[in-house]
């Protein structure tokens, strides 16, 4: 009976021990070494994990051991065959020197568990950097943006960045010396996002590589989200000759790398009728139009847009052209206000003449 209660005992206190271990397979990485970061550059590292199982995975908390690192869980519950993070975002604005932490991961679902991750780096106090990231928020495919940064140094008056380097070929940087002056040094970083980057999110540093033996470089964080141009096809509708009171039908398939929602589709020329918009935002539509004509007194071949607008966060409206020949102007449709106003006028005219009539025959 001891032999079996101590087994018992042994085998509970085993369990979570081997579901940590578990656990701790499912990150790509435990550890992370920031290196030598200025002061006050935003500096993270995101401890990405897969869920293998059946069930969904529940991280219940995060701690750390010291202030100097901020756990946060991006998402408290990851479903099966999904990925979740833990976001570790080391306080560069109120430490300095070596700092270290370890970051404790704790799971209650499938079952109970916890992880350490690791982190360390150090934060220089001669070296200030103004913003301390380099993001450039939205972007829309095909367009470019820059951003200044400005780079404080305090320290040896012979400091200088010798050269940068980035691993992206679509990020540019031009390093202009504005200030030396007493052991102080000030460059302006000129940072560029050209057109040729690609759709998604993006996530990468720039390093300044100085002439200081004992900490030679000094990342800084770049952050980007590039939006993909939204494909319409066709991308220019050609009507030939329209009639007035001839509705035209097509079917528009509209896409992007990213789900959107379509708000709506109109046009100066046609009044137009939209099916499949709403409900959840999703890569791919598939919309039948049905395009009526609008009166006009235009005669010849017409060019119009085609305006679809959309929740995108960059260029929500996308347009595309509409060529249609018109042979003579379209007049307001039967059965619309005009016609109702001429049929009220000879009804009071047909009442005038029953009244003319009464009068006769007195």
């Amino acid at each position: 009976m001891r032999a079996v209660i101590f087994a018992a005992l042994l085998s509970a206190a085993w369990a979570p021990m081997a579901l940590a271990n578990q656990y701790a397979k499912l990150f790509k990485t435990t550890s992370h070494d920031f290196g030598a970061v200025a002061k006050a550059a935003k500096t993270e590292f995101r401890f990405e994990f897969d869920n293998p199982f059946n069930k969904p995975i529940h991280v219940v908390s995060v701690r750390t051991s010291c202030g100097c690192t901020t756990p946060i869980i991006e998402q408290d519950t990851i479903e099966p065959g999904k990925k979740g993070a833990i976001l570790a975002r080391f306080n560069t604005g109120t430490h300095s020197g070596a700092r270290g932490a370890t970051v404790t991961v704790t799971f209650d679902k499938p079952s109970f568990g916890e992880v350490q991750l690791q982190v360390k780096g150090y934060i220089r106090t001669d070296v200030v950097m103004n913003p301390g990231e380099v993001s450039f928020g939205n972007v829309a495919q095909g367009d470019s943006k820059s951003l200044t940064v400005s780079v404080d140094y305090a320290g040896k008056p012979s400091w200088q960045i010798n050269k940068i380097h980035c691993d992206e070929t679509f990020i540019h940087v031009e390093t202009k010396q504005v200030a030396r002056n007493n052991g102080r040094v000030s460059y302006l970083l000129d940072v560029r996002l050209d057109n040729t980057a690609p759709a998604g999110p993006i996530q990468s540093e720039i390093v300044l590589h100085t002439n200081d033996r004992n900490l030679t470089t000094v990342p800084l964080r770049l952050v980007a989200n590039v939006i993909s141009e939204i494909t319409v096809s066709p991308n220019l509708l050609s009507l030939g000759d329209v009639k007035a009171n001839n509705p035209i039908q097509q079917l528009l398939v509209i896409k992007d790398q990213q789900p959107f929602q379509i708000l709506g589709i109109e046009s100066e020329k046609f009044r137009v009728e939209a099916k499949n918009l709403g409900g959840e935002p999703k890569n791919l539509y598939t919309i039948p139009l049905t395009l009526h004509p609008l009166p006009t007194e235009e005669i010849g071949d017409i060019r119009s847009k085609l305006i679809i607008k959309t929740d995108r966060p960059a260029k929500p409206v996308v347009e595309i052209d509409i060529l249609h020949r018109i042979k003579q102007s379209i007049e307001p449709e039967v059965g619309g206000d005009d016609a109702a106003d001429t049929d009220e006028m000879d009804e009071m005219e047909d009442e005038d003449d029953e009244d003319d009539d009464e009068d006769d025959d007195e």
